[in-house]
């Protein structure tokens, strides 16, 4: 139905009337500018939705936990702003209104800087799939539609009426408030009009799913088997894909169910229970998995009846092959309570301590943050193996601490060369070895480390979910699980951080619910380690490490096979006379984990300075 003639609504009553009908979820993810009058909408903005008009701008989430949209979200672009691309815009939106309008549609179109959205409202919710094939397909016709809002469950989000415009101003709609009104208290498309809109672009769509079939056939999904403490065994990329998208058919699968039973028998290859998965599914984690499901009439009833039916299958096929997919992760030292041990656990305590209690002024500064994390991702492994050495490699400490190798190797360096350093190397790489670094009380606070009281809790680097919540938000959860919550400024006296970035670290926690309270009162905390590695998984980042985990195995498989063909064998004289050697030997020292080959030949003590990851 067409629209009447424009007429300006202010952007509070824009925003507070539509953008709870747009939005999948009551969730919105806030802009942050970035070069070029670029705005990026990054996972730890996201907050919860209001009818407050944000004073940036702001996108809702287009998508619900279980993989539908309320609405169509048309993103037309005039990406350079030129006189060409606006007038480019504006013919396509009057063609795609005038579609609408013959299918029986209702929609909202707004309008920003030679921009617009058009907004199908929809009567009942459309899966995934669905929505982006017929997005996907419309922007094979009309060059300025832009699919992306449409292209992924989880990151899926559009700007919406009345939000401000990154160029500045507001986004306006072309419509009367009763018209307004009208449409977003009931009047929607029906399932009819969609099946139309499906019909006319249904060339489109043929040509949008042969494409993704193609893509998808030429990527490599092999499955990364990777046993690590917060990773697990990970599934293939092909399976987590359907399980987060439930994109079937572009993987090749003749029908939901198909790719239904595949990752369900993926899932119970990589040991999780049917609570397990059904805890992903149910809390946002597999958004993809319950699309596979919702198509059926009693989704969860379907789920616990194919899991029935595959578990004496996926046993049988086990028994056959004689191997077990249950691996559990151990540590190579147990920590048995002797009194050496305990003694050497106390003093990596009091490093930690004393670390805790001058970084901010040791390592001041967004330049001190990378510092203090590689220092603690060092104290954390030395607890794990119950020594003060350590040997684990450079690649472990990228996982612990989210940072590249390059940038782990030159901060190793630079902070065991100091003067009255912090840690010291005790052993440089050789062949399969990787260089020992050792804790060391500097000189300076001998005296404060005498009297210095332990901090609370387990030792962390930087936990996984803060890889994309950011490291101020680390920082600032961690003041907050040791006591020091009671205000920013306190927060702030801990951390070492701006205000500024307090203020931003703070609306992340509380936007994904991970602290509660108030400049007044303080801040505690509403959330622990389970919920955090649950936030993770959803953001990809257990994913992400258990790959790049694989990445490094084979990595170190090449090195090793290579010093076997060419049967290097480097002596301390060979080290000292060839600078380049050493040098090259310390860029590639690869990460231990998993313990070298049985064949290897290694002197004793260096088998005490292996690291865990």
């Amino acid at each position: 139905m067409s629209t009447p003639p424009y007429t300006a609504l202010s952007p509070e009553t824009s925003w507070s009337l539509t953008a709870s009908v747009i939005a999948g979820q009551p969730r919105m993810r806030l802009g942050k500018p970035q070069r070029e009058n670029r705005v990026s909408y990054p996972a730890r903005t996201e907050q919860a939705l209001t009818t407050d008009l944000p004073s940036k701008p702001a996108a809702v989430r287009l998508y619900s936990d279980a993989g539908q949209c309320n609405v169509l979200a048309l993103d037309f672009d005039a990406k350079d702003r030129t006189t060409e691309q606006i007038a480019d815009v504006a013919y396509d939106v009057f063609q795609t209104e005038a579609m609408l309008d013959q299918a029986g549609a209702w929609f909202l179109t707004d309008h920003a800087h030679g921009g617009s959205h058009v907004y199908v409202l929809l009567e009942q919710p459309l899966a995934f799939l669905e929505a982006r094939e017929l997005v996907e397909a419309m922007a094979q016709r009309w060059a300025t539609l832009d699919p992306s809002p449409h292209q992924s469950i989880a990151r899926g989000c559009i700007t919406v009426p009345g939000s401000v415009h990154k160029l500045g101003g507001h986004r306006q709609l072309t419509i009367s408030e009763r018209s307004l009104r009208e449409r977003v208290d009931g009047l929607r498309t029906p399932a009819r009009a969609v099946r139309r809109l499906r019909l006319t672009f249904r060339d489109e769509i043929r040509l949008v799913q042969a494409k993704r079939a193609a893509t998808a056939a030429a990527e490599p999904h092999s499955t990364p088997v990777v046993y690590e403490a917060g990773a697990g065994r990970v599934m293939g990329q092909k399976y987590l894909s359907l399980a987060l998208e439930g994109d079937w058919a572009a993987y090749g699968y003749d029908s939901p169910s198909e790719a239904r039973w595949a990752v369900l028998w993926s899932a119970m290859a990589t040991g999780l229970s049917r609570e397990d998965v059904a805890a992903r599914m149910s809390d946002g984690r597999w958004p993809g998995l319950w699309a596979l499901h919702a198509h059926r009439p009693r989704p969860w009833r379907s789920f616990a009846g194919d899991w029935t039916r595959m578990e004496p299958l996926f046993r049988a096929k086990n028994e056959a092959q004689g191997d077990s997919v249950h691996t559990s992760d151990t540590s190579a030292v147990s920590h048995t309570g002797e009194p050496s041990v305990r003694d050497t656990h106390g003093t990596i305590r009091t490093w930690r301590s004393l670390l805790h209690e001058v970084e901010t002024r040791e390592f001041p500064g967004a330049h001190g943050w990378t510092r203090r994390l590689l220092l603690r991702a060092i104290a954390k492994q030395s607890h794990e193996i119950g020594s003060t050495l350590t040997a684990t490699g450079i690649r472990g400490l990228s996982l612990a601490t989210g940072l590249s190798i390059q940038t782990v190797a030159t901060l190793l360096r630079e902070l065991s060369t100091q003067d009255d350093p912090w840690i010291t190397l005790t052993l440089r790489a050789h062949g399969r070895d990787a260089a020992a670094y050792e804790l060391r009380i500097p000189d300076r606070h001998a005296a404060t480390a005498e009297t210095v009281r332990w901090i609370r809790g387990k030792a962390h680097a930087l936990r996984p979910v803060f890889e994309r919540l950011g490291i101020p938000a680390a920082l600032t959860y961690e003041a907050i699980e040791h006591g020091h919550g009671s205000s920013p400024a306190t927060i702030q006296a801990r951390t070492g951080l701006s205000r500024t970035a307090v203020t931003d670290a703070l609306a992340t926690l509380t936007g994904w619910n991970l602290i509660d309270g108030h400049a007044d009162e303080g801040y505690w905390l509403t959330s622990d380690d389970r919920e955090l590695e649950r936030l993770a998984e959803r953001f990809g980042v257990t994913h992400a490490r258990a790959t790049k985990i694989a990445a490094y195995r084979e990595h170190r498989r090449i090195w090793w096979a290579y010093l076997e063909r060419h049967h290097i064998a480097l002596h301390a004289d060979d080290l000292e006379a060839d600078r380049e050697i050493r040098a090259l030997l310390d860029e590639m020292r690869l990460n231990d984990l998993d313990p070298p080959p049985p064949n290897a030949s290694r002197p004793a003590r260096q088998h005490a300075l292996e690291g865990v990851a």
